[in-house]
């Protein structure tokens, strides 16, 4: 994903050479470290596509201001970091856009004093458990995920956020940090919201699905009719928390409790498959590329039944 976006923000910034003043020296050596792998922030990404926004309504003042604070950009520190939002510029963009797709009915806010510190120790504690009993896994969300976000709801807001990311923020993984209170809970949304960042970076050549957003259908996670897109990334999501349940029921690592808590936790999983798949199969347009995503996931949960 980050050699991706920086060949595609190489391609930006050269056409772009003469219509407007920006730091050319500086977008060069920033493509250049993406070309090679660096991993940057979450908000890289949201900066690309506002640049990209700002220059197809030919709004040359936006995308040099843009384009300045892509120049500010600096590497992520080695390693996964966890953490609350909070008031700097970077939380607020992250705020910014998370909320803009969830309506007026869900916020995404700074935690409580005090409940941030909490979240990041269970967040650590799930990663934890799956290193030790997922750990193949657990490579992966370390190679998706690269900021870990907690954040609190609103007074007035209608249902409850658990977990999302988002396309523009890829790399950064954002969790309610007063909810999956359980080693087994954490592990398991991790697995969740770390499938879709999965599935965003499979999509840099072609989309998953074919449907209209008009097209909408009963989804598994979700009360409300859902278009295509989110119906299968809901139901490959489930096959994957799935997945990290039965790798931690079979590792020997849990508590008898915990057995419990994966297997109940499991068997919600396989139900939520289960019901997305059929209005898949009955309705989803894929691609190549999603066809055999959603028939790994469709093997996978044929060959264990547990």
């Amino acid at each position: 994903m980050y050699a991706e976006l920086g060949r595609s923000l190489r391609h930006v910034s050269d056409q772009c050479r003469g219509r407007y003043p920006f730091d050319a020296p500086a977008m060069d050596a920033l493509c250049a470290a993406l070309e090679s792998g660096t991993r940057y922030p979450a908000t890289t990404f949201a900066r690309y596509y506002d640049l990209v926004v700002a220059l197809l309504g030919d709004d040359l003042a936006a995308a040099a201001d843009h384009h300045a604070q892509l120049a500010g950009e600096r590497p992520l520190r080695e390693g996964q970091h966890a953490g609350p939002l909070d008031d700097s510029e970077r939380s607020e963009c992250y705020r910014l856009r998370m909320s803009a797709d969830m309506g007026p009915d869900l916020t995404v806010n700074v935690p409580a004093a005090g409940i941030g510190a909490a979240f990041t120790k269970r967040f650590g504690e799930g990663m934890a458990l799956l290193r030790q009993g997922a750990p193949s896994l657990a490579a992966e969300v370390e190679a998706i995920v690269h900021e870990v976000v907690g954040v609190a709801g609103g007074p007035d807001d209608v249902g409850e956020f658990h977990g999302g990311s988002h396309f523009q923020l890829w790399g950064a993984l954002f969790l309610n940090a007063v909810l999956h209170e359980t080693r087994i809970a954490m592990a398991e949304v991790i697995a969740h919201e770390s499938a879709h960042s999965l599935l965003f970076s499979f999509c840099t050549e072609e989309a998953l699905v074919l449907n209209d957003d008009a097209e909408i259908y009963p989804s598994p996670l979700r009360a409300d009719l859902r278009p295509m897109d989110g119906i299968y990334h809901a139901t490959f999501v489930s096959a994957r928390m799935h997945w990290a349940m039965q790798q931690l029921i079979a590792s020997g690592v849990l508590t008898g409790d915990e057995i419990g808590e994966a297997k109940e936790a499991a068997a919600a999983d396989r139900a939520n498959f289960e019901a997305g798949y059929r209005v898949v199969a009955e309705h989803g347009r894929l691609t190549r590329h999603g066809h055999l995503l959603m028939q790994g996931a469709r093997e996978y949960m044929d060959a264990v039944r547990a």
